[in-house]
């Protein structure tokens, strides 16, 4: 049996053969080729794994918000380098691409938002009305990540002449709007018209249905054939009737229309007459076509003569005889 102090000598032998593990070095930094950044600086950390005690130190400025810049790899390890940072460099002959994040309002919110502005100023509640088109090259307004402002109108002048407009707009607790004072779009915003055209062409005399009908949109200065008569609803058309050929896609008129024809001329109609205590019907000619409430000419197809009527339904007419007032005439007698 091995003693105690036999083990402890194995024990301190197996100790002092075993290979002692020495402090591994740190990793090298190795450079991202895409970095995002959300602060207006650029640090190590931003642009190297494994920075260390170094990732806090500012390198440059960051893009603006939204935007995207290029930098030469070699640069960023030179600058790292003077700090004390080591890196990899096997990457020094690339380019590194840097983007700054951003909360980007699109141009159909900007859009939204001078129409909303200009139909008010114009009296007009609805803002749908007012077409608004940036110049070309107008991009989204890019801002600090994290702000929350809403989009305001700081300033804006429209010629209602030519349609042209300048806005500077402005997002409320963003450090860009302060620094620059907003941001300043152009372009055009125009009043929209809204009427109603015809999908297909009418011959005289056919009724209008819901599907005969468009409705169309145009800039009013594109339409200055527009009056108080034109059609600008389905409701002012439909069941209505051609009173002379109307043509697709393009604007008409109320004087254009008329009551559907409820009579044809040379057609067979029913004649109603109507006395106190008293109705005869009798067979008929119209003479001419009539609408509801149209007074026309019939023949009575049995006496052949000619009547005055209106038109009270789908071929039927009425006539009223003229009244007849009797005059008592009293006669005094002389006592």
């Amino acid at each position: 049996m091995r003693t105690l102090r036999t083990l402890l000598a194995s024990l301190v032998l197996g100790l002092a053969a075993a290979p002692v593990a020495a402090d591994e070095p740190p990793p090298r930094p190795v450079l991202r080729l895409e970095v995002a950044v959300s602060g207006e600086v650029v640090r190590l950390g931003d642009l190297f794994q494994h920075a260390g005690r170094f990732a806090d130190v500012p390198v440059f400025r960051s893009p603006d918000p939204g935007h995207t810049g290029q930098m030469p790899a070699w640069r960023i390890i030179e600058a790292a380098r003077r700090v004390g940072l080591e890196p990899e460099t096997g990457d020094r002959n690339r380019e590194v691409s840097i983007t700054r994040d951003a909360r980007i309002l699109p141009l159909a919110e900007m859009e939204e938002r001078i129409a909303m502005a200009l139909a008010s100023s114009m009296g007009l509640s609805d803002s749908n009305r007012i077409q608004v088109a940036f110049d070309r090259g107008t991009r989204p307004i890019a801002v600090e990540k994290g702000v929350s402002g809403s989009l305001d109108i700081l300033r804006m002048e429209h010629d209602p002449r030519t349609g042209r407009f300048e806005a500077v707009l402005g997002i409320g607790g963003s450090p860009r709007t302060d620094r620059n004072g907003g941001f300043r779009v152009q372009g055009t915003a125009v009043e929209l018209v809204e009427f109603v055209v015809l999908a297909r062409a009418l011959g005289r005399g056919e009724v209008i249905r819901s599907s005969d009908l468009v409705i169309d949109r145009k800039p009013r200065t594109q339409v200055p054939a527009l009056t108080l008569d034109t059609v600008v609803s389905a409701t002012q058309a439909v069941g209505m009737a051609a009173r002379r050929p109307i043509g697709p896609e393009r604007p008409f008129r109320m004087a254009d229309l008329m009551k559907p024809e409820l009579v044809e001329r040379n057609g067979n109609v029913l004649i109603t007459m109507e006395m106190p205590g008293l109705s005869l019907t009798m067979r008929g000619r119209a003479l001419e076509a009539g609408a509801e409430g149209d007074m026309i000419q019939v023949e009575n197809l049995q006496s052949r003569k000619r009547l005055q009527a209106t038109v009270t339904g789908l071929n039927r007419v009425s006539i009223t005889p003229p009244v007849t007032t009797t005059t008592a005439v009293a006669t005094a007698r002389t006592p």
